[in-house]
Parts: C-alpha cells; sequence; structure tokens
C-alpha cells in the first residue's frame, strides 16, 4: 500500500511540475476495439494516439468485468519504451476492476511523438460474456509542460464467446443462423433454416446487451427465414458503425450470428 501511495504521489508530483495552460482536444483510442475470445485465450489491448502529438507523459484508470476477463499486466507502449529514454513508469490493480497505468519521460528536453501505442493491458477471457472497457480518467502532458484538458479515450468491449446465450451456433451446413453481406452497409440479410413450422424471434443486438430491434416475432413456416437489417433501432435512428449480435430463439433451438455494420 505504501509503494503505491509513493508512486501516485510522485506521478502527480511530476504532473503538477509540468501543467500549464490548455492546448486542444486529442481523442485516443483502445485497439483492437470490440474483442473476440475463446474462454482461456490472453490478448492485448492497447492504448493508440492517431495523431502528430509531442507528450511527456501518460497517466490512465480503466475499470473492466473481472467476472469475464482477469488482468494479465499492462505497461507503456512503443512509443514510450522505444524512444531510448529514461521513464517512470507502472502499472498495478488499484480494484478487483481497475488498473492504473502510468509512464513519465524524465529529461526537461525529451519527449516521444505519436502517432503510436501510448500503453498496453494484457488481460486472459474467463467465462463467457461481455466486459465493457471504461476509461475512469486518462491525462497527458505536452513536452512544453502544458496539461491537455480535453483527452478522451473512448470506450471500448471484450466479448468471450457468446455474451447473449450458452447455447452455441448450431452447427452444419444450412442449419446456422448467417448474415449476408458481412460487413454490411447499410443492410444485411439474415437467414435461418426452420425444420418446422414455430414460434420465432429474431433480434439485434449491440454489445452491450441492449435489444436494437426486433426483425421477427411469431410463428414461421417451415423453410428459410429471411429478414432484413437496415442499420436502424425500433425508434428508427441509423446506429453507429460495429459489431452487432443476431440473436435467434425458437422452442426448439437457439442461435447467434455476429455482422459487423461499416461506416
Amino acid at each position: 500500500m505504501w509503494i503505491r501511495m509513493m508512486k501516485r504521489l510522485f506521478l502527480l508530483t511530476l504532473l503538477a511540475c509540468l501543467a500549464g495552460s490548455a492546448t486542444a482536444e486529442v481523442t485516443l483510442r483502445f485497439s483492437p476495439a470490440d474483442t473476440l475470445l475463446e474462454q482461456g485465450a490472453v490478448s492485448r489491448l492497447s492504448i493508440m494516439c492517431d495523431e502528430v502529438l509531442d507528450l511527456r507523459t501518460i497517466e490512465v484508470f480503466v475499470q473492466f468485468d473481472p467476472s469475464v476477463v482477469a488482468s494479465v499486466g499492462g505497461g507503456a507502449g512503443t512509443l514510450f519504451t522505444d524512444s531510448g529514454f529514461m521513464l517512470f513508469k507502472g502499472f498495478e490493480l488499484t480494484n478487483t476492476n481497475e488498473w492504473h497505468g502510468y509512464c513519465v519521460v524524465i529529461g526537461s528536453e525529451d519527449y516521444i511523438t505519436g502517432p503510436g501505442e501510448l500503453f498496453y493491458w494484457d488481460f486472459e477471457a474467463l467465462a463467457d460474456g461481455v466486459s465493457p472497457v471504461n476509461t475512469i480518467m486518462v491525462d497527458l502532458v505536452a513536452p512544453d509542460a502544458t496539461v491537455l484538458p480535453d483527452v478522451t479515450l473512448p470506450a471500448t468491449t471484450i466479448i468471450v464467446d457468446d455474451p447473449l446465450s450458452a447455447a452455441p451456433e448450431i452447427p452444419g451446413p444450412g442449419q446456422g443462423l448467417r448474415c449476408y453481406p458481412n460487413p454490411f452497409n447499410p443492410r444485411t440479410e439474415i437467414r435461418f433454416d426452420l425444420q418446422r413450422e414455430e414460434s420465432v424471434d429474431l433480434a439485434v443486438y449491440d454489445l452491450s446487451g441492449h435489444c436494437v430491434a426486433l426483425l421477427h416475432q411469431g410463428r414461421a413456416p417451415q423453410g428459410t427465414l429471411v429478414c432484413t437489417w437496415d442499420g436502424r433501432n425500433m425508434a428508427g435512428r441509423v446506429q453507429p458503425g460495429g459489431m452487432y449480435l443476431f440473436r435467434l430463439v425458437t422452442p426448439s433451438v437457439t442461435a447467434v450470428a455476429k455482422g459487423i455494420l461499416v461506416k
């Protein structure tokens, strides 16, 4: 505990010494976005800067779902580690569902220049589900001692197997739920081969598990069920690009397919 407090105090002191006037807004991103993994897999999530930007410091707090993924570790990105400069850096779990990472270039005349990787997080897929990865705080400091005031790092999502149902997608040619084209813009066609007449619910979910659109609800005859999704929600609003889940439920089967809406 004392070591953690001393590290935090030292980092805050460095940030305070470097603080200055405001500069332009900066948007960072997690890469890859909306990661899909099988249970037991280990993967890496990087914090990327896409701008030509001079920096001396990054500090970030990130939350995740520990029932879905486990933190393995993290560290400074290649922009820092390949620079050859002296660094003050660290990574630690501040809670079961939160990690804290930081890196500071030591030297008044030294700094890194983007674009590139600023930080990374390694994690293991524990169980089926969806883990949002949310930024609690992110700070950047420029070489001229300016603390950038409007830095954002939008959330991403880690999916382990099927986040909506424990039932696997139905195997066999002509049997599974499928969408084409995929990726798609602005619409895709979803098909499923019904072995008998029965009631069918076919819905679209986003990666938070919210129902975006209901494509079919009611009885359907034996044969191929065909539905189209135009990328809009139930209120008629166009949805953002990204990954969506198509889930079909009947009294006898459950199937899930993944589709990517490209913008």
